[in-house]
């Protein structure tokens, strides 16, 4: 047995040692493997990675190309319809041109027409009425030579002498010296009163009979200005009833009938939020123009000497429960800018204010162009320097202004220039304004029948003869024309 466990013993360790070897054996020739393996995949990896950058080289090469290729071809389709852009642009500018230079050709030609035709009538009414004056001027001056001649007190007769032969060229100097009037001055009146009794004593020259019509007229023009409709009288009661200043009632019921006739061209509002802006504004007419033109917010201007630039007034009616508030801004309407955004009312009312200002009437019109919304309207009155009562007055010898007076306190307050309705329209036009409604009527006095049958006998026209300019105009543009030479010199 024990020999037995012996040869098991050795048999075991020749074993075990075998084994040992083995296992060495088998891990070199892993490791070998391993390294083989390790070796080849370097390799292969390596050979891997030059082929990929050889392909990613030939790869960019080849987009890059194909990128050149295409840029080349989009860059040649590009220029060729930015070049067919520019052609068709070219055409169509041309063909604008073309079509605007026709258009103005022809408008200018339809101008110079209208112009030649405009100046040759002008030329010849003014050679008529010129002859026609002369003729009667002739008449009266040779009438009141010979009343003169005939009735003459015989100081007047010395004193006309001494005007004739110079004699009295020294008398302002005295005047000036000592307080006394000249005696020139003195003849020219007492000469006026010899007319007046020349006038009253021929009653068979037809100047005369239209002399007495004229004098005969001035004692019933107003009558019948204020005989309102219901609809209107209400609208006078309303006015009238935020008044309790004397002196501010006074002047609102001499300008009643211009003041119905305004609220009734105003442009009614469209939508609440409409805004209407008053320029040259009292109180009177801003609570009449919300409750009949629908505008629920009104803002007003004026100017005054102070340094208060913004002010509110609140007006009440006497008898009813109607309060307004308004905004009153202070500015100066024909030389500052107007502290409102661009487009920022509906309407402007711009009533009896530009025959006050002073130097630039324009600027107010272009202002007024600016703060109305697109569309927009300004309403313009003003006196009507070419009306039959202005006529009327200089046919008699008078200033044909409706306001002549220069104002010795207030000289915003006095008229400096009154306009003819066709004035206002070139005014109007150049400031960018459509004219919807040009029209005149008479708010202060009524025109005399005689003066328009005149003006039928000599051929001159009767339209828009009423003692004051409304006009309607609606913004169409930007402003045209800063100085129209109608109403500026250089």
């Amino acid at each position: 047995m024990s020999r037995i466990k012996n040869i098991t013993r050795n048999l075991r360790f020749i074993f075990s040692r075998e084994l040992a070897d083995i296992e060495e054996r088998l891990n070199k020739r892993a490791n070998d493997y391993e390294k083989a393996i390790d070796a080849r995949i370097d390799e292969r990896s390596t050979a891997i990675d030059g082929r990929l950058s050889n392909y990613e080289s030939a790869l960019d090469t080849r987009l890059d190309e194909r990128f050149d290729e295409r840029t080349e071809t989009i860059d040649g389709r590009l220029d060729e319809r930015l070049t067919r852009i520019e052609r068709l642009i070219d055409e169509r500018f041309n063909l604008l041109e073309q079509r605007s230079d026709e258009r103005m050709e022809r408008h200018e030609r339809k101008i110079d027409a209208m112009v030649r035709q405009m100046t040759n009538d002008i030329v010849d009414r003014n050679d008529v009425m010129l002859q026609i004056f002369e003729e009667r001027l002739d008449k009266q001056r040779r009438e009141l030579r010979s009343i003169q001649e005939a009735g003459m007190p015989e100081s007047m007769r010395e004193n006309s002498a001494e005007e004739s032969t110079g004699k009295g060229d020294d008398e302002a100097e005295n005047y000036a010296k000592n307080g006394s009037p000249p005696q020139q001055l003195i003849s020219f009146r007492k000469l006026a009163d010899v007319s007046a009794h020349v006038k009253t004593k021929v009653k068979t020259s037809g100047d005369v009979a239209l002399y007495h019509q004229i004098l005969a007229w001035k004692k019933v023009a107003h009558e019948g200005l204020n005989n309102f409709t219901p609809d209107e009288q209400e609208m006078v009661n309303y006015i009238l009833s935020f008044l309790d200043d004397p002196q501010e009632a006074h002047y609102v019921n001499q300008h009643l009938r211009r003041f119905v006739s305004t609220l009734q061209r105003i442009p009614p509002a469209e939508s609440s939020t409409d805004r209407l802006l008053e320029l040259g504004s009292l109180s009177h007419l801003a609570p009449a123009v919300r409750k009949y033109c629908g505008y629920q917010e009104v803002r007003c201007a004026d100017f005054w000497d102070s340094d208060e630039q913004l002010t509110h007034h609140i007006v009440r009616q006497k008898n009813g429960t109607d309060t307004y508030t308004f905004e009153l801004r202070n500015f100066n309407v024909e030389r500052d800018p107007f502290p409102y955004p661009d487009g920022y009312f509906r309407v402007v009312l711009c009533c009896e204010l530009i025959e006050h200002l002073q130097s630039d009437p324009m600027h107010m019109l272009w202002e007024c162009n600016r703060v109305l919304e697109e569309n927009g309207y300004l309403l313009l009155t003003t006196p009507n320097i070419a009306s039959a009562r202005a006529i009327e007055g200089l046919l008699v010898g008078c200033a044909p202004y409706l306001l002549a007076q220069y104002n010795i306190k207030e000289v915003v307050d006095q008229h400096n220039r009154e306009y003819a309705p066709y004035e206002v329209g070139i005014a109007l036009a150049a400031a960018g304004f459509k004219v919807v409604e040009l029209e005149t009527e008479d708010v202060w006095m009524r025109s005399n029948p005689a003066i328009l049958d005149l003006l039928k006998q000599v051929q001159i026209s009767t339209e828009l003869r009423g003692d004051n300019i409304f006009a309607l105009a609606r913004k169409s543009g930007s402003p045209i024309e800063r100085y129209p030479k109608e109403l500026y010199i250089d």
